[in-house]
């Protein structure tokens, strides 16, 4: 973009980057970017001819997103994360590798359930008279550990 094509209130600058070059550098759609920018998460330092125009340092803030998407924030955490100080953040880990773990124990009762299901005696788990002793201990209101481990 020229000097001649800017205006007062479109600062960019030639190192900011539109939203479609975010994009390209990131992965990360269009749409996502604006939605990212509804939530506050990445904002544009500018806007150039009513289009969105980011710092450099975008491409860093968009790859935090989508490292804490991959292990397992949500937007909304993401955004409060952000925007805390360090003991809310320390808070923020605690409960998320309690909720992980809380996961990963889930991972582990579905695992032993199918590991059974295809190593199952009877051929078929619909027709194992185990399977269907879990299936009643559910029905009891067991939990899927409590109610494996009473027909195991």
């Amino acid at each position: 973009m020229s000097a001649t094509e800017r205006t007062a209130d479109s600062p960019a600058t030639p190192a900011s980057l539109s939203i479609g070059e975010l994009s390209g550098r990131t992965g990360v759609p269009t749409s996502a970017l604006r939605y990212y920018d509804e939530l506050g998460l990445v904002r544009p330092v500018a806007r150039a001819a009513g289009r969105r125009r980011y710092a450099a340092s975008a491409v860093r803030d968009v790859t935090l997103i989508l490292f804490f998407r991959e292990i397992g924030f949500s937007l909304a955490e993401i955004g409060r994360f952000l925007a805390g100080e360090r003991q809310g953040r320390r808070e923020m880990i605690d409960h998320k590798l309690a909720e992980l773990a809380e996961r990963q124990r889930r991972i582990e009762v579905a695992r032993t359930a199918l590991e059974h299901g295809r190593r199952c005696p009877a051929g078929d788990p619909v027709e194992c008279s185990r399977f269907w002793s879990i299936i009643e201990g559910r029905q009891r209101g067991l939990s899927p550990e409590e109610s494996h481990a009473r027909v195991h």
